[in-house]
Formats: C-alpha cells, structure tokens, sequence
C-alpha cells in the first residue's frame, strides 16, 4: 500500500491485506530467504534473513533529477553497484526504507515506477515509504537497505577488500563516509529506540549539532548498559527536526558530530542514513536517533534461559514501568522478519487507522508463524494531528491481559503516507523457535 495505484490495483491489493493470514511464503535454496508475497503488490509483506546470516547494511543512498521516477532510478542505480562492491545483487535484498521529498515533490507514483523498472519477479523484498519533511541537498529520496548473504558464502561471509574494524562481526566496505556494513549475527544483535537529546545537557539549546551531540550521548549511556560501545554499531538513523523561525533544516549538524564518531571507532564509523521528520512529541528538542549494533559476544542473558521470556530469543530491556522498551538483544543466529509498512484499508476512520494497523500485523505475522510477543522493533509513522494511535498500541501491546510485550519503538511524525493514510507501521521480528 505504498502508492497510489490505479482502482483494480488497489482493489486487489486492499483485499490481500484484509486476508493477510493468508500469505504464503516462498524460500529458494539458492538464497534461504523465506519470501511472504503479498498479492498484488510489488513488494512483499514480508522477508525473513538465514539463521546465523551476515546481513549487509547500506544507509543514505541519494537519489536527485527533474522528477522522482529518476531520482528514484538513480538511487536504484547506486544500489545496484554499492551491492557489486560485497558481491550482492538485487535479489539478495530483504528491505527497503524509503523517504521521499516533502510536499508536491513526495510522488508516490513515481516512485513505484523505478521500483518495478528495478525490482521484478517472484522473490521481491520487503519496503517502507515515507513523505520526509526535507532532506539533504537536491535529494528526492533517500533509501537505506538491508541484505543478506547467500549460505554458499559461509558463516561469517566476507567480501573482497572489506575492511576490518574494532569489531569482528563488522566489517565496512565501501565509502568511509558512509559505508556498507557487513554484519555476522552470530553473536546476536542490538536495537535500539529512538533518543531524543536531554535538555538539560545543551550546551547551545539554538544549536542543531549541540542537539545531535546530545542524543548521542544519551545512546553512549544506552549502549554502555547493554555492554555496548561505538565500536559495535553499525547503522545509525538520524532524524532532525525544523527548527522554529528557521526556513531550511539544519542537516549540515550531522557532520562535526560523525567526524567524532569516526574517531571513537578507530576510523570504522558505520553505516548512517538521515532524513528530516516534522517535529517531536517533546517539544524544544530537534534531532531523534536510533542505533543498531552487534555484540563481539553472546550477550550474558542468553546464557541461562529465562522463564517469564515470551519469545526465548529475546530480551527486552529498560524501564519496568514503561510503555516501551529502551533496547532488544536479539539471541546469536536468531531469524529476522523484516516486515513492510503497513497502512489501514481504504475507508478507514482517521483516528481508527492505528487499530487497523496494528490488526493487520497481529494477522501477517501470524501467517508469518510469529506474534506480537515476538516484536523486537516497532517503527511509527504518524501524519500530525493523528490521536488514536497510542491508544491503539495499548491494546496489543504493554497490556497485562493480551500481551505484556514492549518492543523498542520510534514514533516519528511525517509530511505524507502512501494512499493519504495517517499512520503506517513497520518491523523487525525475530522469529520464534519451531518444532520439527
């Protein structure tokens, strides 16, 4: 439901998503990605990485030209060869995020031109579609990716000429300005939600780079108390704000900040993208951030089993008295479900749409074999003025009746959605064990 497509399309793709415990997945032994089609849509709902993969991770793939459909191509194109570089092609793709230019320049419709030039057959990944509120200089998207490693390139796979770093299960490949992670998940994985800078740590509260310090700094504390360091991340997300009085978001904040990060890891920064939201819940605050890491090590928690753990290959952490998590440690050569957005059917009532939602994921990810105990990642999108969504979050999720699950969550506010709905969500699953 990424774009508009014409009324028989749209129809038969309403329909799959109302019917969405009826997806059936494909795997090829060529790839061992299980693939949940969604039918009549040119993405999946959803694709599932090999126990133990090596993922590649690509941030901040720009694409610029008269109109979106080339922009979009051209983004496409520098995938394309960024995928070359580790020996990955397209079809090695689980997911794609993409952001597209604010206002009359957010074209859905031409974006979903360059996917299907690009993407085509049976096997498609999975993808999220946003309108931004702005992004760096002449983009009109701005996509980042996840892949994986095919099985016949062993565990952990390597590329030729990557580069190692202070972290054995990373390995960075490509422009050191902003790389191509190569990640081995046998030791497990690290997500976090998003950080919003503390205030009373501003040293320049006007100041948008002062703002990215500041939450970087909250994500330093976050990862310590997971056994963490800078060193063990590979993807950062950056999501600045417009600042009041100030016609142009302030993206050039980032770069002082990443030329410290560059520095705390050696020379081995990781994979970053950023794109800007219109505004946060707290307000007086302009930059949100989320990691992604990988421990050189099983994390201890997964050394002894844990009764009360909903799903055993997860552990989620923070505040007991919160309505989300703060992290997710993800057990060693656990598999990722990484799930498409999703948006309410046509006709849905505004302030219904995060129900809606939320139902459809509950429906797919049981097609899927998983629940919504089983959510390490929740990522919200919300067109402002939306009301109903955390309502709706309380009802399949931190409920003591239905599901005391927290996953780690960002709820960011954007310009646009696909079809001019108000709230799409998208996901990280880890799949739970299964029977023989």
């Amino acid at each position: 439901m990424h774009l508009r497509f014409d009324r028989s399309y749209l129809a038969s793709f309403l329909i799959s998503a109302v019917v969405g415990a009826m997806l059936v997945s494909t795997t090829t032994s060529v790839h061992a990605q299980e693939v949940f089609p969604l039918p009549g849509a040119p993405y999946s709902a959803g694709v599932t990485s090999p126990a133990g993969a090596t993922l590649a991770v690509i941030g901040g793939i720009e694409g610029a030209g008269a109109d979106t459909a080339a922009a979009a191509s051209q983004a496409l194109a520098t995938l394309a060869k960024r995928l070359a570089e580790v020996g990955l092609t397209k079809d090695h793709v689980l997911r794609v995020r993409a952001a597209l230019a604010p206002g009359a320049a957010a074209d859905f419709t031409g974006w979903n031109t360059a996917w299907s030039g690009f993407f085509g057959g049976p096997r498609l990944p999975a993808r999220v579609t946003v309108g931004a509120a702005g992004l760096p200089g002449t983009a009109r998207i701005v996509l980042d990716v996840v892949a994986a490693f095919p099985a016949s390139r062993g565990y952990p796979a390597t590329a030729d000429g990557a580069r190692p770093t202070l972290n054995p299960n990373i390995r960075l490949a490509g422009p050191a300005s902003n790389p191509t992670a190569i990640v081995s998940t046998g030791a497990g994985v690290f997500l976090s939600s998003g950080v919003l800078p503390a205030r009373d740590n501003l040293a320049d509260p006007e100041s948008m780079e002062q703002h990215i310090r500041g939450a970087m700094n909250s994500l330093t504390t976050s990862l310590g108390t997971h056994g963490l360091q800078w060193a063990d991340t590979f993807f950062v997300r950056v999501l600045p704000t417009p600042q009041p009085n100030r016609p142009a978001v302030d993206f050039a904040g980032w770069s002082p900040v990443f030329t410290a990060l560059n520095d705390k890891t050696s020379g081995h920064a990781p994979a970053w993208t950023m794109w800007a939201a219109p505004g946060f819940g707290a307000t007086g605050r302009y930059v949100e951030i989320e990691v992604w890491a990988v421990p050189q090590a099983p994390h201890p928690s997964f050394q002894a089993l844990d009764a009360t753990a909903q799903n055993r290959l997860l552990r989620m952490t923070g505040t007991p008295t919160g309505m989300i998590s703060s992290g997710a440690l993800v057990a060693p050569n656990a598999q990722l479900i990484f799930l498409s957005g999703i948006v309410a059917p046509e006709g849905t009532v505004r302030d219904d749409e995060g129900k809606a939602v939320l139902g459809l994921m509950k429906e797919r990810l049981a097609a899927m074999g998983a629940t919504m105990a089983d959510v390490a990642e929740l990522r919200v999108y919300r067109i402002e003025g939306e009301a109903g969504f955390n309502a709706a979050y309380a009802s399949y999720f931190n409920n003591a009746e239905s599901n005391p699950h927290r996953p780690v969550r960002t709820n960011y506010l954007v310009t646009s959605l696909p079809s001019g709905r108000a709230v799409e969500v998208e996901a990280i699953i880890v799949r739970p064990p299964t029977g023989f």
